[in-house]
């Protein structure tokens, strides 16, 4: 007997179309939706895990009643629950504080989705899902939530068949550009078997800091700790599976391809299909999703101009760089003035922006 789960992540659903799309981009991600669906009816999947970012406007206005109602009913007869891990996309500044207020919140109180983050918490079995509020020192959280009773745990009948494998999974939601890492060093293993943790955090092989200074956590760094496997949204680019010291690293990117970035372009969105033994343990297949070629969906010609303007500015900026190389004793300002071959609108708007950072 073994456990079948299916992931998406970074959905990125909205009324409008991205600036870069040509095609209708509600009907493109419903597109893909009724795919990841399909596999999880087809497999038998006891549940579908969506690391985040599934609504692209942070703003709760901007989002309309009619699209939250079609995300309603196109997840009415799912053959599996969602559990959904918030992303910096699903709340006003990217807070989920503010779920409340968000149309991912409407999801969350009509059981539309299963909350999967802090204390809720899933526990899967061949058999079936049984989420969990894991009592949290302080809390006053209760075995029921906006009317509906949440299980607390497994029941003893599936504890004592040692045939059937357990796992927990455990989300932590996208919580700022400084991670905190003590909300993955803190989880440890229980009755389960293997242990799964999703979170909508940057994460990579090398790690580092991400240019607008947030965080990129270094797969070796967790590798360590309890989880079995990680499952990563947030960024979109698809990095594939990988497997360090025995620990799995699921970070294949977003089921969509709203930009003209050359990672969009080229990728095909997949979802993973994960299939858990107790004695083999977990394996991970990724399925790439039938999508219309780049041409099709995406304005071409605006790709083509971002890319000479992206040139211009490289080559604007490699050339200050040369200049101030070779005239140590010259101000940045005297460098831009006397640089030769630089339009004169580019140069004012060059020392526009140094005066503006002092």
């Amino acid at each position: 007997m073994n456990i079948k789960l299916v992931w998406r992540t970074d959905v990125h659903l909205s009324d409008r179309s991205p600036a870069s799309r040509t095609d209708d981009w509600m009907e493109a991600v419903f597109t893909k939706l009724d795919q990841t669906k399909l596999v999880a009816g087809k497999v038998g999947a006891q549940a579908i895990l969506d690391g985040g970012d599934f609504f692209h406007i942070k703003s709760p206005s901007r989002n309309s009643h009619d699209l939250v109602r079609r995300v309603a009913d196109h997840h009415a007869d799912y053959p599996c629950p969602v559990f959904c891990t918030p992303g910096n996309h699903d709340s006003v500044y990217g807070d989920y504080a503010n779920l409340g207020q968000q149309p991912l919140g409407v999801l969350y109180s009509t059981g539309v989705f299963k909350r999967l983050y802090d204390q809720y918490e899933l526990y899967v079995t061949p058999s079936g899902t049984y989420p969990f509020i894991r009592k949290v020192p302080g809390s006053t959280n209760t075995s029921s939530e906006n009317g509906h009773w949440v299980s607390g745990g497994i029941p003893e009948s599936v504890l004592e068949d040692t045939t059937q494998p357990i796992v927990r999974v455990v989300g932590i939601p996208y919580h700022g550009k400084t991670y905190d890492l003590e909300r993955f060093a803190t989880l440890q293993k229980g009755e389960e078997d293997y242990l799964i943790c999703v979170a909508h955090v940057l994460a990579s092989t090398q790690g580092g800091t991400m240019f607008e200074g947030e965080d990129i956590l270094m797969y070796k760094d967790l590798a360590p700790m309890a989880p079995d496997l990680f499952m990563f949204g947030h960024w979109h680019k698809d990095q594939g599976v990988q497997e360090i010291d025995g620990t799995k690293f699921v970070n294949i990117g977003s089921l969509t391809r709203g930009s003209l970035s050359q990672d969009n372009v080229k990728r095909r969105p997949a979802i993973a299909l994960l299939t858990i033994d107790r004695d083999t343990g977990i394996h991970v297949q990724v399925l790439r999703l039938r999508v219309k070629d780049a041409d099709e969906v995406f304005d071409m010609e605006s790709r083509v101009r971002e890319e000479a303007r992206d040139m211009t500015v490289d080559a604007f900026v490699e050339s200050v760089r040369e200049a101030l190389v070779e005239t140590k004793s010259t101000s940045v300002e005297e460098s831009i003035e006397k640089m030769a071959g630089v339009l004169d609108v580019v140069r004012e708007r060059a020392l526009e922006y140094m005066e503006l950072v002092g």
